[in-house]
C-alpha cells in the first residue's frame, strides 16, 4: 500500500523551522544522528509513528510547499541518504537476517555431519603415504573383483604393511582367504579348457599359504586328467580314421567321467559332431567300393566322383585320398587288360581317365606313351620298330615308366634284325610255288624263340606249310570223294582208304577224317537197313515181339541205332496198351455196376494216344459210358437223387459226358424246383378273385417242363476234380486223341 502513495512534491512553509525536530530534517551522515540513532532508538521509532499518523502527514503535507519555496534547493543525495537510513534500521531487515545466518550454520553443520568420508584413492602410488585401513580397503576392493590380477593386487596391498602391525592376524586370515580363491580360479580355469593359463595361475598362490600346498598335487592332477583325455580323443581319432564307429563311440562316453567339465562337454560334442559326420562321409566311401567293385569303367569313374566330395578337414580325407589312388590303379589295371588284348584305342581311352590329381597320374601318361609305341611296333616292320624305339625313348629317367620303355626298347632293337629275316620270307612266300613256301620257311625259321616277332613268324610258317600240305594232299582227298560218289560198298570202302593216305596233322586231316567218318556211317546204313525193313514188316503181320528180337540185333555206335530203339520202344509200348485195352474189355464185360464200368473206362483211357489201339479203346469207352447212363435213366424213374450220382461218374473224355451232364441238370432241377415268383398286393388279390387255380396250376406245370424239356445249352468240358466226383487216376491218358 504505500509504495502506490503519491509523495507530495513540497513540503509546508510554515512548518519549515521545526525540519530539525523531524528525524528526516536531520543529516543521516552526521554525528549527532548516528549517536541519536544509537542512543534513542526507541525515541525514533516513536517519532516515526507520530510522523505516519494522519494529523502528522497533514502538517507535513501543509508544509511542504513552503519548505519547497524556502528551501529549494534540497540535494537528492539528503533525500536518498534518508531511505536507506530508514532500510536499514528496519527490525525486518534484521530479522532476515538473523534467520539466515542461522539457517546456514545449520545446513552446514547437518552437511558436515551426513558427508562420508574420502575414498582413499587406491591408484596412488605413495603408498607409505597412506593408513592401514586404506590399504585393507583398496586390497579388498581389488578382490572383489574376483580375477587372477585382483586377487594378486589385493594380496600385493597387504603385503606392504609391515609384519608387526596390529592387523596381521585378520590380514594373514585375508591373504589365506585370497590364496583359497586364486586356487579356485585355477581350478575354473582349467575347468573351461585353459591348462597352461591355470598352471601359471596356480603358480601364482603364495608360498606362505596353506594353499600353496596344494598347487602341485593340483597342476599334477589337472596334466593326467588332461593327458588322459588327450589320449582318448587322439584314440576316438584314430578309430574314426579306421572306420571303426563302435569303438570311436565307446572311446567318445570314456570323456564323460574324466574329471574336466571342457572335455566332457566342449569336447565330447565336438567328438560326436564328429564321428556322425565321419559316419556319413564313410556311408559315402562304402558306396564308392562297391561301385568300384563292379570292374566297370563308369562304375570307377563314378565312384572316384562321389569320393571327391570328401572334404579336406575330414577325418577320412586321407583314406579318400587313397581310395582316389586305389581307384586310379584300378584304371590302369584296365588299360593294362587292353594292351594284353593290343586294344590300343581302348587302352588309351581308358588311361586318359585317371583323374589329373592322382598319385599315378603320370604313370597313366607314360602308359598312354608306351601303348602308343607298341601299337606302332605291332606292325612287325624294320621301319616300325624304329618309329617305336624313337617314341618309347620320350620317356625320360624320372618318370614312371622309364624302366618298362627302357626294356621295350632293348626288346624291339633285337627284334629289328628278326623282322628282317620275316620280311624277307614274307617275299618269298609271294611267289606261291612249292620251293618258293618252302624257301619263305627256312628263311622264317631262323627268327629267336625269344623275340617277340617269333610267334607271327610262326604263324607265317604254319600257313605257308598248310599251303605246301594242301597242295601235296588235295588229290587224295579229291580221288577219294570221286570214288564214293558210286555209293555201293565196295566204292565206299575203296574212298576211305585213299583218304586215309592223308597222314596226321596235315593240313587236309581233319576234313579228309570227317568224310571218312560219314563214308563209313553210310556203309552201316547199307548193312543194317534191311534188317529194320524186316522188323518193320513183322510189326505191321502183327507179329511185333519177332519185330522187337529183329531190331535188337543192331548193335550201339551203328548208323541206324537209334532209329531201331525208337521202333523198338514204340512196338514195347503197343505190346503194353493190348494188355491194357484187354483187361478193360474182360472187365466192361463182366461189368454189371457203374463202377464196374468206370473202372473198366479208366483202364481203357490208359492207351498211349499214338497208339494203333487208341481208337479201340475210345469206342469202348464210349461204349460203357452209355451203358452207365443208360443205368442212370433206368434209376430216375423211382431214385432221383440215385441217378444224378450215377450220371455224375461218367468221365468227362468220354463222348457222352455233354449229353450225361444235361441229364444231371434236369433231374437236380426236379429235385430242387425254384421258387413261385412273387406277385404284387393288388395283382395277388386280382387273381385270386378271378382265377383261384393259377398257383397250383404253375407249381404243377414246372416240374412238367423241366422233366421234358431238358436244358440244351453248352456244356465246356470240365476237369476231372469239379464234374465228376472219381476223377481219371494218376497215370490216365485224358487225351482223346
Amino acid at each position: 500500500m504505500t509504495k502506490d502513495r503519491e509523495i507530495p512534491k513540497h513540503w509546508p512553509i510554515e512548518r519549515s523551522s521545526e525540519a530539525g525536530n523531524h528525524p528526516r530534517a536531520a543529516n543521516p551522515f552526521s554525528s549527532s544522528s548516528r549517536s541519536a540513532g544509537g542512543a534513542g532508538g526507541a525515541g525514533r521509532d516513536r517519532d516515526s509513528r507520530r510522523d505516519r499518523s494522519p494529523k502528522n502527514r497533514r502538517d507535513r503535507d501543509s508544509e511542504t510547499p513552503h519548505r519547497a519555496a524556502s528551501s529549494p534547493r534540497t540535494s537528492q543525495g539528503e533525500q536518498m541518504g534518508t531511505r536507506v537510513l530508514k532500510w536499514l534500521t528496519s527490525w525486518q531487515l534484521w530479522g532476515l537476517f538473523t534467520l539466515v545466518l542461522c539457517g546456514s550454520l545449520g545446513g552446514g553443520a547437518l552437511m558436515m555431519l551426513l558427508k562420508l568420508p574420502a575414498v582413499p584413492n587406491c591408484n596412488n602410488n605413495q603408498w607409505g603415504m597412506i593408513s592401514a585401513s586404506e590399504h585393507m580397503y583398496c586390497a579388498q576392493k581389488a578382490a572383489s573383483e574376483q580375477t587372477v590380477e585382483g586377487l594378486l593386487e589385493a594380496i600385493s596391498q597387504v603385503n606392504q604393511l609391515p609384519q608387526d602391525h596390529p592387523l596381521r592376524p585378520e590380514l594373514n586370515r585375508q591373504i589365506q582367504k585370497w590364496a583359497e580363491q586364486l586356487l579356485d580360479l585355477a581350478e575354473h580355469t582349467f575347468q573351461e579348457g585353459k591348462l597352461t593359463e591355470a598352471i601359471a595361475t596356480a603358480r601364482q598362490v603364495p608360498s606362505n599359504t596353506e594353499a600353496a600346498q596344494l598347487v602341485e598335487e593340483r597342476i599334477e592332477r589337472w596334466q593326467s586328467i588332461w593327458n588322459e583325455a588327450q589320449e582318448i580323443y587322439k584314440k576316438a581319432e584314430s578309430e574314426l580314421e579306421k572306420e571303426n564307429w563302435g569303438q570311436a563311440i565307446r572311446l567318445m562316453r570314456q570323456l564323460t567321467v574324466v574329471g574336466n567339465t571342457y572335455w566332457e562337454t566342449t569336447k565330447y560334442d565336438a567328438l560326436n559332431q564328429s564321428i556322425e559326420a565321419t559316419r556319413k562321409e564313410g556311408q559315402t566311401l562304402d558306396e564308392a567300393r562297391n561301385l568300384a567293385e563292379k570292374g566297370e569303367l563308369k562304375d570307377i569313374l563314378e565312384a572316384i566322383k562321389v569320393v571327391e566330395e570328401i572334404e579336406p578337414s575330414s577325418k577320412l580325407y586321407k583314406k579318400s585320398r587313397s581310395l582316389v589312388a586305389e581307384f586310379a590303379k584300378q584304371i590302369l589295371d584296365l588299360a593294362r587288360e587292353r594292351v594284353e588284348e593290343k586294344d590300343w584305342q581302348d587302352a588309351i581311352y581308358i588311361a586318359r581317365q585317371v583323374p589329373y590329381n592322382s598319385s599315378v597320374k603320370k604313370e597313366a601318361d607314360d602308359l598312354i606313351d608306351l601303348v602308343r609305341a607298341r601299337s606302332i611296333a605291332a606292325r612287325a616292320t624294320v621301319r616300325s620298330l624304329s618309329d617305336a624305339i624313337a617314341k618309347a625313348r620320350l620317356i625320360g629317367p624320372t618318370r614312371p615308366l622309364y624302366g618298362e620303355a627302357q626294356q621295350l626298347i632293348a626288346q624291339w632293337q633285337d627284334s629289328i634284325k628278326d623282322v628282317a629275316y620275316l620280311e624277307e620270307a614274307q617275299q618269298l612266300a609271294q611267289g606261291g610255288t612249292m620251293r618258293d613256301l618252302k624257301a619263305a620257311i627256312a628263311q622264317a625259321q631262323q627268327v629267336e624263340r625269344n623275340n617277340p616277332v617269333w610267334e607271327k613268324a610262326q604263324s607265317e610258317i604254319d600257313g605257308w606249310r598248310s599251303r605246301i600240305e594242301s597242295t601235296e594232299d588235295r588229290p587224295y582227298l579229291r580221288q577219294a570223294e570221286q570214288l564214293a560218289r558210286y555209293g555201293d560198298r565196295p566204292s565206299l570202302e575203296a574212298a576211305i582208304n585213299a583218304a586215309r593216305n592223308i597222314a596226321p596233322g596235315r593240313a587236309l586231316y581233319q576234313e579228309a577224317q570227317a568224310k571218312i567218318q560219314d563214308w563209313q556211317l553210310e556203309i552201316q546204313r547199307l548193312e543194317d537197313r534191311p534188317i529194320l525193313d524186316r522188323a518193320w514188316s513183322l510189326s505191321q503181320l502183327g507179329n511185333v515181339k519177332a519185330a522187337i528180337s529183329m531190331a535188337q540185333t543192331i548193335p550201339p555206335n551203328r548208323a541206324l541205332y537209334d532209329e531201331a530203339q525208337s521202333a523198338i520202344q514204340g512196338w514195347q509200348q503197343e505190346i503194353r496198351d493190348r494188355e491194357t485195352l484187354d483187361e478193360a474189355y474182360r472187365i466192361g464185360d463182366l461189368a454189371q455196376t457203374p463202377q464196374e464200368l468206370l473202372r473198366a473206362i479208366e483202364i481203357a483211357n490208359r492207351v498211349s494216344s499214338g497208339s494203333s489201339l487208341r481208337f479201340s479203346a475210345d469206342a469202348a469207352i464210349d461204349d460203357w459210358s452209355q451203358r452207365i447212363l443208360s443205368l442212370a435213366q433206368d434209376q430216375s424213374t423211382y431214385n432221383l437223387e440215385a441217378a444224378v450220382n450215377i450220371a455224375k461218374i461218367i468221365p468227362y473224355y468220354s463222348s457222352v459226358y455233354p449229353r450225361a451232364r444235361r441229364e444231371v441238370e434236369a433231374w437236380e432241377i426236379l429235385l430242387n424246383p425254384p421258387p413261385p415268383p412273387l406277385a404284387e398286393p393288388d395283382t395277388a388279390r386280382t387273381n385270386r378273385n378271378t382265377s383261384p387255380s393259377f398257383a397250383s396250376d404253375s407249381q404243377t406245370r414246372i416240374p412238367a417242363d423241366a422233366s421234358s424239356q431238358p436244358q440244351t445249352e453248352a456244356i465246356d468240358d470240365a476237369s476231372p476234380a469239379s464234374d465228376s466226383p472219381n476223377g481219371p487216376e494218376e497215370g490216365v491218358n485224358t487225351d482223346r486223341g
